[in-house]
């Protein structure tokens, strides 16, 4: 039987928004909107992505000479995720040219 595995509530929060930002970058052809709620989700979300990914970092950190980095991240899917979204926000706003 496959174990379910919970994660806190604000962890799938942080990786909905980060799908909706990401999301709404995709379908915007015409740059960012320059919207206050769409750049308070992607505050929330790109902040809160660092945050959690830094600190899943940290953790691999202290086991790494245990645990190789491949199979780490696979072992915490919803983390690698996040990690994955931040870094794509992050690429994101660096290519998106300012107006």
């Amino acid at each position: 039987m496959y174990k379910l595995e919970q994660y806190h509530p604000g962890v799938l929060a942080v990786l909905c928004s980060q799908l909706i930002c990401l999301a709404a970058f995709a379908w915007e052809t015409n740059g960012l909107i320059h919207n206050k709620w769409v750049e308070m989700l992607l505050g929330f979300s790109l902040l809160a992505g660092l945050i959690l990914s830094l600190g899943l970092f940290g953790t691999w950190l202290k086991f790494k000479d245990e645990v190789k980095l491949h199979v780490f991240l696979s072992a915490n899917q919803i983390y690698s995720a996040i990690a994955i979204a931040t870094l794509g926000e992050v690429a994101t706003i660096l290519l998106v040219p300012l107006r």
